[in-house]
């Protein structure tokens, strides 16, 4: 009787003793006209060695099948349970684990077919199922290689057994942005026509100033000669002399602003 309680104990503290997480795999279940005991044997022990594989057991406990067994009452009351019990989401709750796990096998015509589930037995959520993704097949190991290949996929599903991976960004060197350059964009103005305008006024309007200072000029050679006639008359000297000073003061005041606006209409037409 303490054998047995020590036993028990030490199974406890080997499921839950560290914070690990406890799962078990049950025995496999197939039509026994079907698959013989071998065969299920085979396909619970190529589970439990894909759990052991793939469970890490630092955090996980996986459960051998006495334990199981026994936890549901011994061998006998283990095979009325499984045939009672329709989910083995119960089996689990009374094997106290955390995790439970199955194969089972069928056959359709002269094809096999395998199924396997994973239970989160606290809430019931069903964590993976590998149906064969809707394969069949005719021999019985390369169903077992297919299990090997695909359920360690399933397992992977239970929290904790893919640590969440953290990656570490390396720090970035500071470098000082070089300022770049200011870009030059040369815009080519459209030439206004306004501006195109009072250049043509201007260049019309000191063109018209100096043919008006050539007229004055001429004017003025004209007074210059009344002048030289009148000068044996005194009464009209002193008149003729200022008509020549007149004309004079209007011509040189034509020829500058007649320059003033040429030279500011050539500058529009160039500058602008």
């Amino acid at each position: 009787m303490k054998k047995q309680l020590f036993l028990l104990l030490f199974i406890a503290l080997t499921a839950y003793g560290q914070g690990q997480t406890s799962v078990a795999v049950l025995p496999s279940d197939g039509d026994a006209e079907v698959f013989n005991n071998d065969d299920l044997e085979a396909l619970t022990n190529k589970m439990r060695s894909v759990a052991l594989e793939t469970l890490p057991s630092e955090k996980f406990a996986l459960l051998t099948q006495e334990v199981v067994i026994k936890r549901l009452g011994g061998e006998e009351n283990f095979i009325k349970e499984c045939r009672e019990t329709a989910c083995i989401v119960d089996l689990g709750k009374k094997a106290q684990v955390d995790y439970i796990a199955q194969a089972s096998v069928g056959k359709l015509r002269d094809k096999m077919r395998v199924k396997v589930e994973v239970y989160e037995v606290s809430t019931s959520r069903l964590v993976g199922m590998y149906d064969g993704n809707g394969e069949y097949f005719y021999d019985y190991f390369v169903l077992l290689d297919a299990v090997g290949k695909n359920v360690p996929n399933i397992f992977k599903k239970i929290p904790g057994v893919v640590p969440d991976l953290v990656v570490e960004k390396p720090e970035l060197a500071k470098i000082e942005p070089v300022p770049a350059k200011p870009e030059v964009i040369v815009v080519e103005k459209e030439p206004s026509k306004t501006k195109f305008w009072v250049a043509i006024g201007l260049d019309v309007l000191g063109a018209g100033m100096l043919f008006a200072g050539y007229l004055k000029d001429k004017e003025m050679v004209d007074a210059y000669y009344a002048y030289n006639i009148d000068e044996q008359d005194q009464s009209h000297y002193n008149s003729t002399w200022d008509d020549v000073e007149r004309v004079r003061t209007q011509r040189n005041l034509f020829y500058i602003l007649g320059g003033v606006f040429l030279a500011s209409g050539i500058g529009v037409h160039i500058w602008f």
